[in-house]
């Protein structure tokens, strides 16, 4: 769903309330929602062009509701996911098989809705597992889910989809066989540790030789860290020697590690990371994968609660096509937390010092 700014015939009456927020052509609030009208406001009104935000369906959108994965299913995938793979060296068919059903299940969760993926909070449900290699599989299902998103607006079958969403959640098997000590190190890793680390898609293949999965599916685990421009690793493929699920994973892997804490950093904000990407276009990344995820994700829903890096706390009110990271805010609360009685606007669009620092669906009281 996209706002877009839509011209209204005022009719304004000395003594009521306005029924609406009123801005001029560029957005800049006139006259907020409720506040009295008095003759020299009608009259300043009445002599220039009023608007006011509409909301528009995205036909490319199969529904128009939004909510958020939901937190038990999601902490029940990763423990499956985690139970079915723990210490394995060799991956055997029914492992397999096991997985599939929990493909069923992201797809079922993703079908009928647009998903918000709150990505800090599915993160707080699973730092209660202290095995070292839990959070790899909860990364791999964070990887699936926007995969297997970027792929429905990449108008993907449900076949494809389904081998698509098995070899995102496979993608980083090969990590279970690097030592815990390399792949929790909180410092620069080593020349040799590093060429450890790169052996892990073809770790991943090699697990999975016994396992029948499809061609694509081995594509995506050996694929996943080449590049478009061929910079990647392991053997610098590039544009379409690399599978096309590869590219999708490749592309939310990043994303999805690049807001992660990890040992050695904290995770950057969402909107920044997706600024990265988006960066890296036509060169780290196929542009149009890009494009599909960048419109697939949902960072900041529609009337969902925010607060910003500067304290102050607001409602999403619209969220530009071009730049979904740069919303406009309605402010509720200034930053001290005290309640606004009139109407204020943050356009993140044009105050870059502002950004979002956390999203969700319910004020805090």
């Amino acid at each position: 769903m996209n706002w877009l700014l839509k011209q209204v015939h005022t009719n304004l009456a000395v003594s009521r309330t306005a029924n609406a927020d009123l801005f001029d052509k560029v957005g800049v609030l006139l006259l907020h929602k409720g506040q009295p009208i008095t003759e020299g406001i009608r009259d300043l009104l009445e002599n220039r062009e009023v608007f006011i935000w509409e909301r528009k369906e995205d036909e490319n959108r199969s529904s128009n509701v939004v909510k958020a994965f939901p937190k038990d299913v999601y902490v029940k995938l990763v423990g499956s996911l985690w139970s079915i793979y723990h210490e394995a060296k060799l991956i055997s068919q029914e492992q397999i098989e096991h997985t599939i059903n929990l493909v069923e299940t992201i797809i079922k969760q993703l079908r009928p809705i647009n998903v918000y993926l709150n990505l800090n909070l599915v993160r707080l449900d699973v730092e209660q597992f202290k095995h070292h290699d839990y959070g790899t599989f909860a990364h791999s299902l964070n990887v699936a889910i926007l995969a297997t998103l970027t792929a429905r607006r990449l108008r993907y079958s449900e076949k494809k989809l389904r081998h698509l969403t098995l070899g995102a959640l496979l993608h980083d098997l090969g990590k279970l066989n690097i030592p815990k000590e390399v792949l929790n190190k909180p410092g620069t890793l080593t020349a040799k540790e590093l060429l450890l680390m790169k052996q892990h898609p073809q770790f991943g293949a090699d697990m999975l030789k016994n396992s029948r999965v499809l061609p694509s599916v081995l594509e995506t685990v050996v694929k996943h860290h080449e590049r478009w421009n061929g910079t990647g690793y392991p053997c610098g493929y590039k544009k379409d020697d690399i599978h096309l699920d590869a590219q999708i994973v490749a592309v939310t892997d990043v994303f999805e590690a690049l807001t992660a804490d990890r040992p050695y950093r904290k995770g950057l904000p969402p909107y920044y990371a997706l600024e990265m990407i988006i960066a890296g276009a036509g060169k780290g990344y196929n542009p149009t994968v890009v494009k599909a995820f960048r419109e697939s994700l949902i960072l900041y829903p529609e009337n969902a609660v925010v607060t910003l890096n500067t304290g102050e706390i607001g409602v999403v009110a619209a969220v530009p096509v071009q730049m979904p990271t740069r919303p406009l805010i309605r402010l509720l609360r200034d930053n001290k937390g005290r309640f606004l009685n009139k109407a204020q606007y943050v356009d993140l669009m044009q105050d870059l010092t502002r950004f979002i620092g956390r999203v969700e669906f319910n004020l805090p009281m």
